[in-house]
């Protein structure tokens, strides 16, 4: 992964869906293995669809392959996290929505979990309610089977929102220019990236979107 892909603005560096085994040193594409049952289905709604952002994350833990394929959920909003991630970007965070929306499905084994788990310090892992079934793609692009247990990261902040709606994702320009328009005037020279990387004002933007009841729940 180069430096420009993993600048901040470019979060959440989307990559070309793929189906497929994920390791290490590449991604040999072809049809999900049988052995699924033995895995976690985790749904991504941001940066862990990207092959080379798990590849990071995971190294040689991909010694075991990740099954990687595509799919929908019925009833999925994906916004943004009521947060700014340590690295200056505001991340994607699913919630309750009306739509049904295509999404990057990943197999998790047990030790890669854990690892996931702990790059994921603001989300939760929970499990899709039942009234948000996620299903596999077929070849044609129909819905196919129903993917059994499937979960997904929730963020413990809550999503950025007005009215009690969820804000739709948008690209980080877009988004912290919506961010500056509703915010203190204060934070209006600060919303960049390379100052979003200060712990202490990450957090002063935190409380800031609360008080400005800008932050709704995911309803998950």
């Amino acid at each position: 992964m180069t430096t420009e892909h993993l600048h901040p603005s470019g979060y959440p560096w989307a990559e070309r869906v793929r189906v497929g085994m994920l390791r290490q040193d590449a991604f040999v594409e072809g049809e999900l293995s049988d052995h699924l049952q033995e895995r976690v289905p985790v749904v991504a709604v941001g940066s862990n669809a990207a092959p080379s952002v798990l590849v990071r994350k995971l190294g040689g833990l991909l010694e075991t392959g990740l099954p990687v394929g595509s799919g929908i959920v019925d009833g999925l909003h994906i916004g943004h996290s009521a947060h700014v991630s340590a690295r200056g970007y505001v991340a994607a965070a699913p919630a309750r929505g009306d739509l049904t929306q295509p999404v990057t499905l990943c197999w998790f084994d047990a030790a890669q979990l854990a690892v996931l788990d702990a790059t994921e310090p603001n989300y939760r892992r929970v499990r899709l309610p039942g009234g948000m079934p996620c299903r596999l793609v077929t070849a044609d692009g129909a819905g196919g089977p129903l993917v059994q247990g499937a979960q997904v990261y929730e963020s413990v902040h809550g999503v950025l929102g007005e009215s009690g709606h969820p804000l739709p994702l948008q690209d980080q320009d877009s988004l912290l220019r919506w961010l500056a328009e509703r915010l203190p005037t204060e934070f209006a020279d600060v919303l960049a990236h390379d100052h979003l990387v200060d712990v202490d004002l990450r957090e002063q933007v935190r409380r800031a979107l609360v008080e400005a009841d800008l932050v709704v729940t995911s309803g998950l």
